[in-house]
């Protein structure tokens, strides 16, 4: 149930978010008011104002006639979200080698430690596992940005992120998997060298990388067209 602190609006944001997240509610579905009054045992009035705000996010959308549904996703839509999303990660990235500071710097080296303790390990790791060090040794890269409305923008845009790898890796999350270490160890020295240019094009090359992988899982999962 919500917290008292929180507005029923803002949970039913929350709650609604994470069925989304967790793949409960699947692209182009419609989301049905009977059935978000059953799982958050909520009114409809406080479940729309949450649905209004999540479009903002873009994991729902308002279609006349239909009413809310989750967004639909396509080759095209993912590929378009992706070459945004790491062309503003690289800048970011840019920001903060910029303003090359030590918090930043032990954020860096703190965060690529832990990601290494698993990449460089001889026994796998599940994919969860693996992906929350990536995720965070990623947010360190850029954590030195000060520019505080494109970091709001990429902040959003690690949600829709989020939604796209659980809907590739969602039925794999527990399988295990042996990454090279080598590549984001080269991002980080190269940033901590302050080889700006080498070390922002390596990581642009680097996400789009793996939105190619995206894309491959999704087509195995039969969500986007092969």
């Amino acid at each position: 149930m919500h917290n008292n602190k929180e507005t029923l609006s803002s949970y039913c944001f929350n709650e609604i978010k994470k069925l989304i997240l967790n793949c409960k509610l699947l692209p182009n579905e419609k989301i049905k008011g009977d059935y978000l009054k059953h799982e958050l045992n909520i009114g409809l009035s406080p479940i729309r104002e949450g649905l209004s705000r999540l479009i903002t996010t873009g994991l729902v959308e308002l279609v006349d006639n239909v009413g809310f549904k989750v967004a639909d996703i396509s080759y095209e839509k993912i590929c378009d979200f992706y070459t945004s999303y790491a062309k503003l990660e690289q800048m970011l990235f840019l920001e903060s080698i910029e303003n090359h500071d030590e918090p930043w710097e032990s954020k860096v080296v703190s965060s690529l430690y832990q990601l290494a303790k698993i990449e460089n390990s001889i026994t796998k790791a599940t994919y969860s596992e693996w992906s929350i060090c990536n995720d965070k040794f990623h947010e360190s890269l850029v954590s030195g940005s000060k520019l505080n409305e494109l970091n709001k923008t990429f902040e959003q845009m690690n949600i829709r992120k989020s939604w796209y790898h659980n809907l590739a890796y969602g039925i794999d999350n527990h399988k295990l998997i042996s990454i090279s270490h080598r590549e984001h160890n080269k991002i980080a020295e190269l940033a901590l060298k302050r080889e700006k240019e080498l070390a922002c094009n390596m990581l642009y090359q680097h996400t789009m990388q793996g939105f190619e992988l995206i894309i491959i899982n999704l087509k195995k999962h039969k969500l986007i067209n092969s």
